[in-house]
């Protein structure tokens, strides 16, 4: 399967109710084809957590909203070449933060919004903290992606097993994004068996060394939304069964019994319209 899969193949034959494992390419290639159209539907080119750069034009003015979301963080800010650094959080009872950039914040739940980038402080670039005017001037390098930061969780204490599975509140884990200890002393990832200070993961399951047994940690990880992963496997699974009524809208079992077949809905062709109902929440919103 494509690391850009929105369902995994196990969850798909779940779904259909499938124990074998014949089918199981066949499904891997309808997830990857179907993922890929979802996107398309959304007009997102991915919603697994990724480093994007983008160049903007400068519009003038101190608010810039940024094209992908949600937006974790920001890597690098560039206006006419020069650099500019993050705002310092305002202190209580302070109106703005000091002069640099400041990132609207996601509240952590899908579907989410485009995101602000703000200007504060007459010093930026002279032009009293704004976006200068130009094209193409603007360059956000910035991660963005559905994921969740610093979920807390403690390595099970002896005799284990040291595994930790993520509560994944809003969808299926769906990549690795870093451990830390409660200090904020990052483990290291590895493919074998981890010694203290490191950590292997695989679908969402942590394993940790005996010696970390007990220890506070920080786990951080992107996740598929639910009810985009939940349309995905549905799709699929109509996909799946429509090999076996290839063009058929209507079937008359024994002259007394009649199936009817949707083949597309109304909104997007060769799409249920209850799977673009669980879509039409996180489609893109055009920037204005």
């Amino acid at each position: 399967m494509a690391l850009s899969d929105l369902a995994t193949v196990a969850d798909i034959k779940a779904w259909l109710g499938v124990t074998s494992s014949g089918d199981d390419a066949l499904l891997g290639r309808l997830a990857t084809d179907v993922s890929g159209l979802i996107y398309a539907y959304l007009g997102r080119p991915s919603l697994l957590p990724r480093i994007v750069t983008e160049r903007y034009d400068g519009n003038g003015k101190r608010r810039l909203y940024l094209r992908q979301y949600p937006v974790l963080s920001i890597g690098a800010l560039l206006i006419n070449d020069t650099a500019i650094a993050a705002a310092p959080l305002p202190a209580a009872g302070t109106a703005f933060p000091q002069s640099g950039y400041l990132l609207e914040p996601w509240d952590g739940a899908p579907p989410g919004r485009i995101q602000a980038l703000d200007l504060f402080g007459s010093s930026v670039l002279g032009c009293g903290g704004c976006f200068w005017l130009g094209r193409q001037n603007v360059v956000v390098t910035y991660t963005a992606g559905y994921a969740v930061s610093a979920e807390a969780a403690t390595v099970p204490a002896n005799p284990g097993p040291y595994t930790v599975t993520v509560q994944a509140p809003y969808g299926p884990w769906s990549g690795d994004r870093g451990v830390t200890y409660a200090n904020g002393t990052a483990l290291v990832a590895v493919s074998g068996a981890p010694s203290v200070g490191q950590y292997a993961v695989a679908a969402g399951v942590y394993t940790f060394a005996a010696a970390d047994a007990g220890a506070a940690l920080l786990i951080s990880y992107g996740f598929v939304p639910a009810a985009i992963n939940n349309a995905c496997i549905e799709w699929v699974a109509e996909r799946y069964r429509y090999r076996d009524r290839i063009g058929q809208s209507a079937q008359t079992v024994q002259g007394q019994q009649t199936a009817t077949y949707s083949l597309g809905g109304r909104r997007s062709p060769g799409m249920p319209d209850f799977i673009a109902a669980s879509l039409d929440p996180f489609r893109a919103t055009a920037i204005i």
